[in-house]
Formats: C-alpha cells, sequence, structure tokens
C-alpha cells in the first residue's frame, strides 16, 4: 500500500487545486457554484490517483545503442550459435504502462508502447512472461509463452492489450521475421536487454 501513497497525495492535491479553482471562478463571475467545484475536484483527484497508481510499477529503460538496434534489425544473435529472440509492443491501451519481460524467470526488459528489445538466447525450450507492475498488474491477467529456439533462428512476438469487462488481457502474437517486421521496428526506440 504504502508504493500509492504518493499517487494519493498527488490526487489529493489535483483535486484540492479544482475544487478551489472553479470555486474562485465562480466568485468572480458572481455565480453560486453549489456542489460544482466539489464534485468536479474529486472527479479529477481520483482519476489522477487512478493513473498515477496504475504507473507505480513503470520504469524508466534504458535505450539500446545505435550498434544493439542495428543487431537487431538486421536479425543478428551475439553469438552464431544462439538465437535472437525480438519482442514488441504496440497499441494504445495503457501504452504508458511498463510490460515486464521475464524470459526463464529472469527480467529482461520493460516495454511502453510503442517499443522493442531483442536478446540472444540458447537453443532450446523457453518460457516469455509478461506482466504488469502497480495497480495495472491487478488489472491485466499475465500471460505465459512457450518456445523452442533453434541456433539462428529469430523467434518476434508482438504485444497488444485487450480490454476485457474485469480484467484486460495481453495478446501475443508470433510474427514472422521478414522485412515487414524489420519496417514496424525501425522507428521504434529499442531498449536494451538487462544483462
Amino acid at each position: 500500500m504504502s508504493k500509492y501513497i504518493p499517487s494519493i497525495i498527488v490526487g489529493l492535491v489535483v483535486g484540492f487545486v479544482v475544487s478551489f479553482g472553479l470555486a474562485f471562478f465562480f466568485s468572480s463571475l458572481g455565480a453560486r457554484s453549489g456542489f460544482l467545484p466539489i464534485m468536479a475536484g474529486a472527479f479529477f483527484g481520483v482519476f489522477t490517483a487512478y493513473i498515477m497508481a496504475n504507473l507505480v510499477g513503470t520504469k524508466r529503460g534504458r535505450a539500446a545503442t545505435p550498434e544493439q538496434k542495428q543487431a537487431a534489425l538486421d536479425f543478428r544473435p551475439q553469438f552464431h550459435d544462439q538465437a535472437l529472440l525480438i519482442v514488441y509492443r504496440e497499441g494504445f491501451v495503457g501504452k504508458a504502462a511498463g510490460l515486464d519481460l521475464s524470459l526463464d524467470d529472469r527480467f529482461v526488459a520493460q516495454l511502453k508502447s510503442p517499443r522493442f528489445t531483442a536478446v540472444s538466447v540458447a537453443p532450446g525450450g523457453h518460457q516469455l512472461s509478461m506482466a504488469f507492475g502497480g495497480l495495472a498488474g491487478k488489472q491485466n491477467k499475465p500471460t505465459l509463452e512457450g518456445f523452442i529456439a533453434a541456433p539462428g533462428e529469430v523467434i518476434a512476438f508482438r504485444a497488444t492489450m485487450q480490454m476485457g469487462m474485469t480484467k484486460n488481457r495481453i495478446v501475443v502474437d508470433r510474427i514472422s521475421a521478414d522485412q515487414d517486421l524489420v519496417q514496424r521496428l525501425k522507428p521504434m526506440i529499442m531498449i536494451a536487454p538487462e544483462a
């Protein structure tokens, strides 16, 4: 709960500022405002606290170097006997919330939308998990995607969000590693994977 305290405090401040601002505005016009300033302040305060609480788990990722990005766009793993895993995120829903990527229970990177990362993986079976932190994590079902990597192979996944009635869902699609993928990734920022 303590990680949400800054969000709640900022929401309260926004609520008071909006309430007093509207009350002052109406009084300067000589009009009666009634409950409007309080209702508007409460709405904007709760909305601000909610948005900030959703972003609690989001952290700033380190952008990849131009060389790292070019190697990913060339589909070049770090070593010849490894495979290359590319994960990218698209879509507007939840785009500012960071999506945590873990490979075989080891944190790899966090992606906002639109961003991508690329990591070299050893041949064999792997588990890629995706989940949100903060309040966004409670509203979204985490997902787990298994894959088998062969030496020199490029495995690419696209992650998007799908709104649900009670929980949102992370939709993961396996994408062909071709020039269409390169063109899609080129304008995106690449996030360097954790060492």
